[in-house]
């Protein structure tokens, strides 16, 4: 599971109209690798990916990725930023912060970021 902001969309391979992956290192990314242990996957899905397809129009599922262009990092903010106000599954917060703080540098940077769970 990861999370990629990407710095810069200059040279990035694309697949149709999204950037493609990166591979870890290369400096047009940052890159946070991350694990969830399954037991948490169900309220994942129920508390983020379920909700933040509906609202951005993307595509995540376990095991897949998607890309958030600047509109939709916009959005993804002020999701988290809101979701973050209330409780939070201790095994999924630090995912949350990170995806927030990315999505946050992508829109600054008016790039994007891949989420990968």
């Amino acid at each position: 599971m990861w999370v990629i902001l990407f710095k810069t969309l200059e040279g990035v391979d694309y697949y149709g109209d999204r950037p493609d992956a990166p591979e870890d290192g290369d400096p047009r990314a940052e890159f946070y690798d991350f694990d969830i242990d399954g037991q948490y996957w169900n309220i994942l899905e129920a508390d983020f990916i379920d909700p933040v397809d509906a609202l951005c129009g993307t595509l995540l599922d376990l095991y897949e990725d998607d890309f958030f262009c600047v509109e939709q990092c916009v959005k993804l903010k002020a999701w988290i930023e809101e979701r973050l106000t209330r409780a939070t599954c201790p095994a999924l917060k630090p995912v949350y912060e990170k995806i927030l703080e990315y999505a946050i540098k992508a829109i600054d940077l008016g790039t994007g970021i891949i989420i990968q769970f």
